[in-house]
């Protein structure tokens, strides 16, 4: 069963920038097949590891991701940056991110 991916405004903003669009198509793909593919963050947020076309995972691209299987919503593609940028989240960036994704989890909740 595929989940439905949401990309986020940020999300498609950074993407634009590091990524081509069959290397986006092909993450959305991944997530909605496997919305719990990469590393648990904690409450929700997943960072995954995304191979650059034609390389591998080490040069390639780390996404965040925002999922929260029991509460019925789709997966929530927050950010996207290059390998050779930064290799992770700092803690305040990972703090901000949890706080953007308990927001949308909420505002989603109230909508749908």
């Amino acid at each position: 069963m595929l989940v439905t991916v949401v990309e986020m405004p940020e999300f498609l903003r950074q993407a634009k920038a590091v990524m081509t669009e069959a290397e986006r198509i092909a993450l959305v793909n991944t997530l909605a097949a496997d919305p719990e593919a990469g590393i648990p963050l904690g409450g929700g947020l997943r960072k995954l590891r995304i191979a650059r076309d034609g390389g591998g995972k080490s040069g390639g691209f780390r996404s965040i991701h925002f999922y929260a299987p029991g509460r019925g919503l789709p997966v929530f593609l927050l950010t996207v940056f290059a390998k050779n940028d930064k290799d992770n989240l700092t803690p305040t960036e990972a703090q901000q991110m949890q706080t953007y994704g308990d927001r949308i989890a909420k505002t989603y909740g109230r909508l749908s």
